[in-house]
């Protein structure tokens, strides 16, 4: 039932709950047999099958006064199974054995937890609560293990106290069996003013160190920023003054480039006006030879024309020539013979013939 644990020197009650555990109550007749139920059990018509729960119940306990400098305030749960035993004893409560333990056992774990508070004494303010409520948590457990009842208890106590400032005013109005207490809270009073005392004195120095550190770190900080600062100033200066030296290599190189352009530009322009020039000096000679080619021809078909105009005055000339010797030889025909002579000497002639003026 007890068992070490590992953070307490004090042994743990260990329950051995079940959370299976059932029982059968097998009536036949004037017969009734309990016992727990077999792990292979067959119902029969005449088996009755109950539960032993596991439950949990809360048991208030009334504070401990001491006086009017502190108050004890304390809290009770119990976790409880009944056991096959139990049940035996028990037979007519074995539907609600649960209400049936609450009912009976109530009044005693409240007067054994009571009991227990009031033996509070002056070494029991040395005390820690645990070892007070593990004392109670004890006498519960015992009291219903001896009665088959399979349990595990948790107590938690709360000491409320008195306004230790004002605990003076209290003097009057204390039991003389509290007297003790008295003193001690009075003892405790000092050393709570001088550890207050204290840990103000250490909180002060603390907060005064801390404040010392914090602006030594803020002038470390603001140092630190300030040597950032100068170096990202620094860094943008170089880097400017890299980025102006870039700009000027690459107007500079712009520059050149222009200039070779430029350059190349004009002794493009310049091929092209020579080989104009050169092109319109061949078409101007090509168009010089054409003119001389035209003019030597224009001067043969003058001449030409002058020729011919000379050719057809000459026959025009050697037509009135002729024509003016025509009309001479017939003028000197009509004279030399008349007209009937004239007629006669024709007829023999063949038709069409004119006679030759050079006949003669």
């Amino acid at each position: 039932m007890f068992e070490d644990s590992p953070l307490d020197t004090d042994l743990r009650w260990e329950a051995g709950f079940e959370g299976d555990r059932r029982i059968v109550v097998s009536v036949l007749g004037p017969y009734r047999r309990i016992f727990p139920r077999p792990q292979r059990f067959v119902r029969r018509f005449y088996h009755r099958v109950y539960d032993l729960k596991i439950e949990d119940w809360q048991i208030p306990l009334e504070p401990l006064k001491l006086g009017t400098l502190c108050t004890i305030e304390a809290a009770l749960s119990v976790r409880f199974q009944p056991t096959v035993k139990y049940a035996h004893a028990n037979p007519d409560h074995i539907a609600d054995l649960g209400g049936y333990i609450r009912a009976n056992y109530r009044t005693l774990l409240q007067d054994a937890a009571e009991h227990e508070l009031r033996q509070l004494d002056q070494a029991g303010l040395d005390d820690s609560n645990v070892l007070m409520e593990r004392r109670i948590e004890t006498v519960v457990n015992e009291l219903l293990a001896v009665r088959d009842i399979q349990c595990r208890a948790w107590c938690t106590i709360q000491t409320v106290f008195a306004d230790l400032d004002k605990i003076e005013e209290y003097a009057e109005n204390i039991d003389s069996k509290h007297n003790g207490i008295y003193l001690e809270l009075i003892r405790r009073r000092r050393q709570l003013n001088e550890r207050l005392a204290r840990e103000n004195y250490e909180r002060e120095t603390n907060e005064r160190r801390l404040r010392l550190e914090h602006e030594k770190r803020m002038l470390e900080l603001m140092q630190r920023e300030t040597e950032l600062r100068k170096a990202r100033r620094d860094h943008e200066a170089e880097h400017v003054r890299a980025e102006l030296t870039a700009e000027e290599t690459r107007a500079a190189e712009q520059y050149d480039s222009e200039v070779r352009l430029r350059e190349a530009r004009i002794h493009h322009e310049t091929r092209l006006k020579q080989l104009e020039l050169e092109a319109d000096l061949a078409e101007k000679s090509r168009r010089a030879g054409a003119l001389d080619d035209v003019e030597n021809q224009l001067k043969r078909e003058i001449e030409l024309l002058a020729l011919e105009r000379q050719r057809l005055l000459l026959e025009e000339e050697i037509r009135d020539v002729k024509i003016a010797k025509a009309k001479g030889w017939v003028i000197n025909a009509k004279r030399r013979f008349p007209l009937g002579e004239s007629q006669k000497t024709l007829k023999p002639q063949d038709p069409g013939m004119t006679p030759h003026p050079d006949s003669d």
